[in-house]
């Protein structure tokens, strides 16, 4: 009903988000079975998209969290990046996506800051079409996610949290995209690093 009235830009904005999301809920709710995805049967569907979508769906989903600690979000994604066209899963990218700021957001310290930035490589496969390389980070502040919830998302602790089994399906959901997850401490920060492969539109020479 909303989409047949006159709308400004910034509400457009939301009822996009908003539809992005009920998508993503609709996904997870029909996952009724978790084994068939921790066991790697899944089928992946293929849609149009840009990472500025998925990004800003995902962003939202923890805008709230992030808010009542007081840690700041900063998307550093090039421009050229977050409006190219590209192919693949983006709701299952953008539930991958919004459970690893959730837990970044979870081990950022009150009044900390998290910085997202995209990388995007492409291949020619043909005359009108790339192989997309997508490398996402998630940089944020603090002492990092603990071992433990690491070794869960690894799948090499059997007594997994919740938080476990959502990296854990995460994780196994990045490697159906042939792609994956690597978590890297430094000092007073730590990354999450996630790789997918996806499809893009003939376009510009490669970059980075």
């Amino acid at each position: 009903m909303m989409e047949g009235t006159e709308l400004g830009p910034e509400q457009k904005r939301l009822l996009q988000t908003s539809t992005l999301c009920q998508r993503q809920l609709r996904k997870i709710l029909d996952d009724s079975d978790l084994h068939t995805i921790i066991d790697g049967y899944v089928d992946l569907e293929m849609m149009e998209f840009t990472l500025h979508e998925v990004l800003i769906a995902s962003i939202s989903q923890v805008t709230g969290k992030s808010n009542g600690k007081g840690i700041r979000i900063v998307n550093d994604t090039a421009e050229e990046i977050m409006f190219e066209t590209l192919y693949g899963d983006s709701v299952r990218l953008q539930q991958v996506l919004a459970d690893f700021l959730l837990i970044s957001v979870n081990f950022t310290p009150q009044g900390g800051q998290l910085v997202v930035v995209a990388n995007l490589t492409k291949d020619q496969l043909g005359q009108s079409v790339h192989l997309a390389h997508l490398e996402l980070r998630i940089m944020h502040a603090g002492g990092g996610v603990p071992e433990a919830l690491l070794n869960q998302m690894f799948g090499s602790d059997e007594e997994a949290s919740e938080e476990g089994i959502s990296l854990l399906i995460s994780r196994k959901l990045v490697k159906l995209m042939n792609g994956d997850i690597r978590y890297l401490r430094e000092a007073g920060r730590s990354t999450f690093i996630v790789t997918v492969e996806l499809a893009a539109a003939k376009g510009p020479d490669s970059r980075t």
